[in-house]
């Protein structure tokens, strides 16, 4: 386990790179700087022309959203500045918090937007709590179910509308490393970034699920998409992406942070991923399995921003990322139907021991020092 020189992220962290001892996250981040962002914008201004409508009743391109900061900078981009129409796609969360409501309902009324939400019915609940504790014990991915729905509906319904132009956010691939590791403006490729594993298949064949129960969850294929005349794009591609400028923004806008609701124990700041607090169960999970979670991510980030240095982080990732918010367990096991101690005895399971080891009354704790490594 060996750490980027200039952040905090490891390279245990699955798909990253680096060079020289320094991760692609940074290398990428500095690129930014060197980026000719006015060509940028006017290559932006003649594809948002090819499907721009000047019918105020029509949409004319749609944003997968889920309430955030990163949604509101993205309505903000598309609506404000490109004067786009444009239907905002979201996915109903689990154990959603107050804020998170209030934010997703901000959207629609401050950039005066459309909003389709997938909603999971008593039937879907019934399935996510079948599914997630499936998901948990046999792969460590408590939170399957709502992200592939994450990856999979607005594609399906985009096309379902009839329209072409899909927007999302940043592309985690080319900003953090993965397998699509190029910088492009297509989110074709989006899922297949890894996030959410194709297990589909395997569910079905174990008899975990049905094909007909599942199918809301598979991404069309690429070729479906090509045939239709789909363009998914990244606005990351297209405009400088900083998560913490993209806060700043969403404030003005009406966007509010979770300090106000809840403190989480994991965590160094309230504006990122704070729609539900159960949902951050997946977040920790990175760090039984690769030694980093909420904290790490958010360090780095602040490293390269030029609002903290490396120096300064290290503490704070020591003290913050190890901790496995108490409202994150409880939430997840009476969604799922599991009691506490069972949640702990199948969360040991995923600990890497390369990484950790456990003592006789089964607290893990780390091989490794943060920004050092093993």
């Amino acid at each position: 386990m060996k750490y980027c020189s200039e952040c905090l992220m490891p390279d245990t962290r699955p798909g990253i790179k680096f060079i020289d001892g320094v991760c692609v996250a940074c290398i990428h981040y500095k690129k930014q700087k060197e980026t000719n962002w006015d060509n940028r914008k006017k290559e932006f201004e003649t594809l948002c022309g090819k499907y721009r409508t000047e019918n105020s009743d029509e949409y004319d391109c749609a944003i997968a959203v889920s309430g955030g900061k990163d949604s509101h900078f993205q309505v903000y981009v598309m609506k404000e500045i490109m004067k786009m129409n444009p239907v905002l796609l979201t996915v109903e969360n689990i154990h959603p918090t107050e804020t998170g409501k209030k934010n997703l309902q901000n959207l629609s009324d401050a950039f005066d937007c459309d909003i389709i939400r997938y909603e999971l019915n008593d039937e879907k609940k019934e399935l996510f709590k079948r599914v997630g504790r499936y998901t948990f014990e046999e792969y460590g991915f408590p939170t399957w179910y709502i992200d592939s729905l994450v990856y999979s509906f607005p594609v399906r319904k985009t096309m379902d509308l009839g329209l072409k132009l899909l927007v999302y956010g940043e592309d985690v691939n080319y900003t953090y490393g993965g397998k699509y590791d190029e910088e492009t403006p297509s989110a074709m490729m989006q899922s297949k970034n890894d996030v959410v594993r194709p297990i589909h298949t395997e569910m079905v064949e174990k008899g975990v699920v049905s094909e007909k129960e599942i199918a809301d969850n598979i991404t069309p294929e690429y070729e479906e998409c090509a045939t239709y005349g789909l363009e998914p794009i990244y606005l990351s591609y297209f405009v400088p992406w900083n998560s913490h400028h993209n806060f700043e923004v969403a404030k003005r806008w009406g966007f509010r942070h979770l300090g106000h609701e809840y403190k989480r124990e994991g965590a160094i700041e309230d504006y990122n991923s704070i729609d539900s607090i159960t949902y951050l169960i997946s977040e920790f999970l990175k760090y039984t399995k690769y030694g980093h979670s909420s904290t790490t991510q958010m360090a780095s980030r602040w490293i390269r921003y030029g609002m903290k240095t490396r120096e300064e982080m290290i503490p704070i990732v020591k003290k913050y990322d190890k901790n496995l918010d108490q409202g994150i367990v409880e939430g997840f096991c009476e969604i799922i139907g599991m009691e506490i101690k069972e949640f702990y005895d199948v969360l040991d399971k995923w600990y890497n021991k390369e990484l950790f080891m456990q003592d006789q009354d089964k607290i893990w704790h780390e091989k490794f020092e943060v920004g050092k490594g093993l």
